[in-house]
């Protein structure tokens, strides 16, 4: 499951306040505040100390930057187009023309 940053910041609000709860107090805090969520409570576990581990180490709810997909140069593309252009190649044998790798 995805948690929000409305989660995480409710499951880290008892730990920021001085209060310093257990997880299982954030748990139950978090259990009774979303009740249409099923969710299985060993992973909400891990997650609520992985969020107040976070949060100590950064000051922060937030996930970070996601690395995102990897850059493709003008070259390659240049050259994929080309490929395109002038074959008659299959959509399935073009990866292996193109010597490109196909990820998912």
């Amino acid at each position: 499951m995805v948690y929000s940053v409305e989660q995480d910041t409710f499951i880290v609000m008892p730990y920021s306040r001085k209060r310093r709860v257990g997880v299982t107090a954030c748990k139950q805090g978090y259990l009774a505040k979303y009740l249409d969520l099923h969710i299985q409570e060993t992973s909400l576990e891990v997650h609520i100390k992985d969020a107040i581990n976070g949060f100590v180490r950064s000051g922060s709810v937030n996930k970070g930057k996601s690395p995102g997909r990897p850059s493709v140069s003008e070259e390659v593309v240049d050259y994929l187009r080309r490929i395109e252009r002038n074959s008659q190649t299959s959509l399935t044998r073009f990866p292996q023309q193109s010597r490109v790798p196909v990820a998912t």
